[in-house]
């Protein structure tokens, strides 16, 4: 395997570097001419956004772009036909330190977390261990959901739901601990008790009929597999995950010992060193966030997905492995990852955010091609999708082709019909809205033309974000297109002119907005 860092990040990190952006034409790769670890290796030259305008494409290196969103260390993993052909280090563990990373480095993984737990949960039951389908809160027997926090006592709740967000409770995620402060255990944070910072996991609505991404949820199943296997929760994972597996660098101890060794130190958004002096957090929610983890054990995981979704073994069935990546109504999840699209487009994966870290995962089970990437800076996200854009390239990927956006010229009087507030239509069917349910996605929006450009944000909010556009009603949110893929909006202009509407489009769902005024 390839492993490499640049000599300049192994100097003091300079913040707010200036680095000029270099504008290329088409890349053109002889792919056939290269082996695939050799085309992997060459997406660090080509880093690029997902929406270009027609005529002035962008791209940059990756050495450019870590300097620009001020991270300081990134790995990454490449799977093609199901094996990992590819894997490197970038930068430092720490800004300031000469360190460098390397496909051994332990990252925080956050919300990975979920896709590592739900696969040591669907193995328990491979093994006969967990019943996916059985009642969670009849199982659990160490603690009880109290029926003032349950909306519909009584009911039952799966972890097949709960792994696919469907269960119904609350808790979105949780803050992440510094060094030296008290960690919650499993019970405490159950209960929003302290040292718990957050709320109580209650039922907010009837299982299986909305989506609700849920960190609280994966908790109690966290307390499920302690309570069933008779162990925490983390000595599990170890001895029917990691340890079978090979897994050697992943663990969910929170909080993890500066004797692991080669571990990416934490940086806010501005590059700076922070959780000193330890120089990391604490995520004890370890279901849900806290799993500490490295490229070359992620990428091994990501490949052995993939052979058991083909039914080539690897660390599941093939019957829970194709369960694993079969959307759940009315949500985007499978059972831990989210999927999206089909045929050679067909991927399951899952982003993580901690408060320092960033992590991808994804994996295309009909080519058998994945990715890993770990970064160990708060801005790490901009990053992250950009190398994916590169990857994809350089390797030919039928994914996150560029958007080109036309010279497209609108008449300001054209632009000023779409201006006014628009609300979520409450008839439109909840299994098309997946992820567009709840929270942001029920708030309002204002449409405005500002400075001759036109910009949508939550109605009543001081935040708006431009709109590019693609045809005369057809617009992408170009600050917004590589956070959670592309934001598309429609509007629906009637023979006299009137916006009488617009349809929202993310990935494989939509939600339907009406005019208000």
């Amino acid at each position: 395997m390839t492993k490499s860092s640049f000599a300049s990040l192994a100097k003091p990190f300079v913040l707010g570097a200036c680095l000029a952006v270099a504008a290329t034409t088409t890349i053109v790769l002889a792919a056939q001419a290269r082996s695939p670890d050799q085309r992997a290796a060459g997406f660090a030259d080509h880093l690029r956004p997902r929406i270009q305008r027609a005529g002035a494409p962008q791209s940059w290196t990756l050495e450019e772009r870590m300097a620009h969103y001020a991270v300081p260390g990134v790995a990454v993993a490449v799977i093609d036909d199901g094996a990992v052909v590819y894997e490197a280090g970038f930068g430092v563990l720490q800004a300031g330190g000469d360190t460098p990373v390397d496909a051994h480095t332990v990252f925080s993984a956050g919300s990975v977390s979920k896709v590592v737990t739900a696969t040591l949960i669907l193995r328990l039951a491979d093994a006969g261990y967990l019943d996916l389908d059985a009642d969670v809160l009849d199982t659990v027997s160490s603690w009880q959901l109290p029926a003032e926090r349950d909306a519909f006592a009584g009911e039952p709740v799966s972890l097949r739901a709960i792994l696919s967000h469907t269960s119904g409770f609350n808790i979105h995620g949780f803050a992440d601990f510094q060094p030296g402060e008290a960690l919650p255990d499993v019970i405490a944070t159950l209960n929003g008790a302290a040292p718990a910072s957050g709320e109580p996991l209650a039922r907010e609505f009837r299982t299986g009929t909305g989506y609700r991404y849920s960190g609280g949820g994966y908790t109690l199943a966290q307390l499920l597999v302690s309570d069933v296997m008779g162990a925490p929760f983390e000595a599990v994972a170890r001895d029917q995950l990691f340890a079978p597996l090979g897994l050697s660098r992943s663990t969910y101890t929170n909080p993890l010992p500066p004797e692991h060794g080669n571990i990416a130190r934490a940086h806010n958004g501005d590059g700076e060193p922070v959780a000193l002096p330890r120089g990391y957090e604490a995520m004890p929610e370890m279901a849900a966030s806290g799993l500490w983890t490295s490229a070359h054990d992620l990428g091994a995981l990501v490949a052995g997905l993939i052979d058991s979704y083909r039914g080539e073994a690897g660390p599941l069935s093939q019957s829970g492995a194709i369960a694993m990546m079969t959307r759940i109504a009315p949500g985007e999840h499978g059972l831990g990852p989210r999927v999206t699209g089909s045929g050679e487009s067909f991927v399951f994966h899952h982003g993580g955010t901690n408060n320092s870290y960033r992590a991808w995962i994804e994996g295309h089970p009909a080519t058998g091609d994945g990715l890993v990437i770990l970064t160990n800076g708060a801005r790490g996200r901009s990053l992250i999708d950009e190398i994916r854009n590169a990857v994809a390239d350089t390797m030919d990927w039928p994914v996150n082709a560029p958007v080109i956006a036309p010279e497209l010229r609108l008449d300001p009087a054209v632009l000023a019909d779409f201006s006014g507030t628009y609300a979520v239509d409450a008839g439109f069917p909840v299994d098309l809205r997946e992820q567009m349910s709840g929270g942001f996605f029920e708030l309002p929006l204002a449409v405005r033309v500002q400075d001759g450009q036109l910009e949508i944000g939550r109605a009543g909010g001081d935040r708006y974000s431009p709109l590019t556009p693609l045809s005369p009603t057809r617009f992408v949110l170009a600050d917004m297109a590589d956070t959670m893929g592309i934001w598309e909006i429609e509007f629906h202009r009637n023979a006299l002119g009137e916006a009488t509407g617009l349809t929202l489009r993310l990935e494989n769902a939509l939600s339907h907005y009406r005019r208000q005024d």
